[in-house]
């Protein structure tokens, strides 16, 4: 995979607005980068923009619903005529889904995989030519090191994250043919907006969980793989340890979750 310099480099981010997204697209702004960032509330957007100016940098507000089709190809539309080509792309607005599954509807599943995979295959497909055409270009998908293992609460959660990491190793040997590389980012426990929705709160796992991580230091690991071309990351020491328990001791891992379940 390509070594890249993201100084003055053009892209796209979902979920801008907070979390990792922001911190993302501020750490970018310091590399003086051209970002369309998307996201539901305008006011957020529009801080960041003010943060750019005056930096050599350029932020381009896109307020809209990435669950909504025709709000994914609005932003396509807008990368293409505010950029031109891209350089990157990062993946990363997303829903959380809290409880046991015999208590989730139906309905929630579907919500969930329509921002948190439909959304990221669509975007992608949607702005395709416009990497093609970039310098060295590279997808982020935002994922999750529950897209490595399934937990008890999370099983919407889960499945959408493991649909992201399947299909993001599908279109990483793909798209090498048109030198873009595909990076899956799968942070553990962060600081983040992602389980305070309406039908999540007041939610309480049994389970003791490790303390945060904060989205900045998720997006500086972010930074350091796009720039040496990682396939992908795991920023949490304690996520690694997790996902090589489960790959390795996968019946003591079942044992552990089922005390929690």
């Amino acid at each position: 995979m390509a070594r890249r310099n993201l100084v003055g480099t053009r892209g796209v981010i979902t979920g801008a607005s907070s979390g990792i997204g922001r911190s993302l697209a501020e750490e970018l702004i310091q590399r003086r980068c051209r970002i369309v960032a998307a996201a539901r509330r305008a006011e957020r957007l529009n801080e960041l923009a003010k943060l750019a100016e005056n930096s050599g940098a350029e932020v381009i507000p896109f307020i809209g619903d990435l669950a909504d089709q025709e709000a994914r190809n609005q932003l396509a539309a807008t990368a293409r005529e505010r950029l031109g080509s891209l350089d990157f792309l990062v993946n990363n607005a997303g829903m959380g889904a809290l409880g046991r599954f015999e208590d989730m509807p139906p309905e929630r599943l579907r919500e969930v995989m329509e921002l948190n995979f439909f959304g990221v295959v669509e975007l992608t497909y949607a702005v395709l030519p416009l990497l093609k055409s970039g310098n060295r270009p590279i997808i982020v998908n935002v994922s999750s090191i529950l897209g490595h293992r399934g937990i008890p609460w999370r099983s919407y959660y889960c499945a959408s994250k493991f649909a992201v990491q399947g299909f993001s190793e599908s279109i990483r040997a793909e798209l090498s043919r048109h030198g873009i590389d595909v990076l899956v980012v799968s942070p553990g426990r962060t600081e983040t907006e992602l389980f305070e929705g309406p039908l999540e709160r007041g939610i309480e796992p049994a389970w003791p969980e490790p303390k945060p991580v904060s989205p900045r230091y998720v997006a500086k690991k972010i930074v350091k793989a796009m720039i040496r071309g990682k396939a992908e990351i795991i920023p949490h020491v304690w996520g690694k340890g997790m996902v090589i328990l489960s790959r390795f001791c996968p019946r003591l891992m079942d044992w552990i979750l089922k005390r929690y379940a």
